[in-house]
């Protein structure tokens, strides 16, 4: 499919404002910090804003993403005067930690699942409740996306023969994504060459649809590349972690490289608990059991296993301490020359 992109639309740095919408403690939100469910939700929330904050972006993009956090304070706010409070504040806090999740997992996470189906096949909830839950955060994302720009790399799929003869007087890039991605569906699902019924419909194909659009959205709007894409860069410093561990610990695997007031943390997971690791090039300098007893969020988003004998990864993916092996999809990586191999492992799951 050709693919265009406005060059304009790229002008101007990158930003690292903070982002505008924390829930507060104060009326009329005050139930979310007396009910422990929702307080822990707000947690969540919290922390996910953070970490989008700290997550390189276009500033065209954080302006639409800062717009959308008051559309939604205010939809919260409402929240109050409903006839069920609990369960709107709830229901609510529940969508905008979807939509940080797919943010954090395009600006400041490993790849996107390839696959709708999968991916609500590992985590294991109601298929119907999965799709409607996915698909609702990708549009409302794919939405902030298209509205920062007057052309998006959506718009030109209109022109595939696929898409009805109405798309092409669509008024907006979101507009005309939405009529091609329904388009395009429909035609898929009427294809000889897929099989009838497929697992997870129209609804999983849209969500993948919009899903690869948004991959390819975040590219050009300021991602940088994940530590788990960068795994060769790493491998003599992984190398020194793991040859260090060994005495500590066994089934150690990669969770997390994150910044720290020393410098770049490497995190490792092993069977008896969490170790977080420094290291230049292949000299260990610190190698310490974790401190903090709760998970960074993100964390075993993706996973490094290294070649351990003739395991399999799954068997050390599943290692305690670990998720079950089916969250993961995994890809195999090899450095010659720090003499590291080993899978790279990324989530399905939440």
């Amino acid at each position: 499919m050709k693919r265009l992109f406005a060059a304009a639309v790229l002008l101007g740095g990158l930003a690292s404002q903070p982002l505008a919408a924390e829930t507060g403690c104060d009326p009329p939100t005050s139930m979310i910090c007396a009910d422990a469910q929702l307080r822990a939700l707000k947690d969540d929330l919290d922390a996910r804003a953070d970490l989008i904050a700290e997550a390189p972006m276009h500033q065209a993009f954080r302006s639409e993403l800062e717009a959308a956090n008051i559309e939604w304070e205010a939809a919260i706010d409402d929240c109050a005067a409903a006839s069920n409070a609990t369960f709107c504040y709830r229901r609510r806090l529940e969508q905008r930690i979807a939509v940080l999740d797919l943010l954090k997992r395009l600006f400041a996470g490993p790849h996107l699942p390839v696959s709708a189906v999968k991916a609500c096949t590992a985590r294991g909830e109601p298929a119907s409740a999965c799709y409607e839950g996915l698909f609702a955060a990708a549009d409302t994302v794919y939405a902030i996306a298209a509205r920062a720009f007057e052309t998006s790399l959506a718009a030109v799929n209109i022109q595939t023969p696929t898409a009805p003869d109405a798309a092409s007087e669509a008024s907006s890039a979101e507009e005309a994504f939405r009529t091609w991605r329904t388009a395009e569906c429909k035609a898929l699902s009427q294809s000889p060459m897929i099989e009838q019924g497929e697992a997870g419909g129209l609804l999983a194909c849209q969500i993948q649809l919009t899903w690869k659009e948004l991959a390819t959205l975040a590219e050009l709007l300021g991602r940088k590349p994940h530590w788990s894409e960068r795994v060769l860069a790493y491998a003599p410093r992984f190398r020194a972690c793991f040859d260090r561990g060994r005495d500590e610990d066994v089934d150690l695997r990669v969770i997390d490289v994150f910044s720290g007031d020393a410098g770049e943390i490497i995190r490792l997971m092993g069977s008896r608990g969490r170790y977080d690791c420094s290291a230049v090039e292949a000299t260990v300098s610190s190698f310490l059991p974790t401190q903090s007893r709760s998970a960074r969020p993100g964390e075993a988003e993706a996973i490094f296993v290294p070649v351990q004998g003739s395991r399999p990864p799954e068997a050390v993916l599943a290692a305690p301490g670990g998720r079950k092996a089916d969250c993961y999809e995994t890809q195999a990586i090899i450095a010659a020359e720090a003499r590291l191999s080993g899978w790279i492992a990324v989530s399905h799951c939440d």
